[in-house]
């Protein structure tokens, strides 16, 4: 199995390193990183925020920037395989479906590494002195990370019944923005009954919401953030409920040994 899953992510990730893609998703990347920075410690306007809510945009940023790059990417791993054809020749080694999703899970969480250790020199930049750099890093790499494996598995879920990268890239972007946008609104209109209700089991919003509690608030424990970490922990169980689903009726037409 740990072989099948080895071949899988070393397929994928030669092929997302050694080509000008991996050059350009590292070289955006840190543009946007080098951007934000400069912008966040040089501009008038913006220096006048606390250093404290400077890094709570900043983590926001850098959440958003990955998770968009990996949605992007995530979209390819599996759609390709039916678009270019080249399942037939995973049909021929002893694959099960197992090895193929974990093989294509891990190659997403590794480019979200890469990307995530691009952005550790300008979090200890923007947050020196602050005495929150550890807490800034250790929540953005936690949360990055549980946002990265619930979007990836949502994306996974979605192509094996779709088989395109177009329709599952399109899906994986409005939920992405259904999901962004209320959490971008501000605290008075989230006031109403609804708004509260989606809000509490929004996981990127419970994301934004922990940040601001660690980074402004000064709430560094895992305890004083359960009640935002616990509903993106169950958004990940229910994409991979949805992906254990959409993998069983593909294995039970026959396409890939179960």
């Amino acid at each position: 199995m740990l072989k099948m899953i080895k071949h899988i992510w070393l397929k994928d990730i030669k092929a997302e390193i050694y080509t000008w893609k991996s050059l350009v998703w590292l070289l955006v990347t840190s543009i946007i990183f080098s951007i934000t920075s400069y912008l966040l410690l040089t501009n008038k306007e913006l220096s006048l925020l606390d250093q404290t809510e400077m890094l709570w945009l900043f983590a926001k940023i850098i959440i958003g920037t990955i998770l968009l790059i990996i949605i992007i990417d995530a979209s390819a791993l599996i759609s390709n395989e039916f678009e270019n054809e080249t399942m037939e020749n995973l049909f021929l080694t002893p694959l099960t479906t197992a090895d193929f999703v974990l093989g294509k899970l891990l190659t997403s969480i590794t480019i979200w590494g890469i990307s995530y250790l691009i952005s550790i020199p300008y979090m200890i930049v923007t947050s020196s002195g602050s005495g929150l750099t550890y807490a800034f890093m250790g929540y953005v790499a936690f949360f990055g990370t549980l946002a990265v494996l619930g979007f990836t598995m949502l994306i996974f879920a979605l192509s094996f019944p779709y088989k395109s990268m177009k329709n599952t890239l399109t899906t994986s972007f409005v939920v992405l923005l259904a999901l962004t946008i209320p959490a971008l609104f501000s605290t008075t209109l989230k006031n109403n009954a609804l708004a509260k209700i989606f809000g509490q089991i929004n996981p990127i919003d419970n994301i934004f919401s922990s940040l601001d509690n660690v980074l402004v608030d000064y709430k560094t424990s895992i305890g004083q953030n359960l009640t935002y970490i616990i509903p993106v922990l169950v958004f990940c169980i229910l994409m991979l409920f949805a992906l254990l689903v959409s993998v069983r009726i593909f294995s039970r037409r026959g396409i890939l040994k179960d």
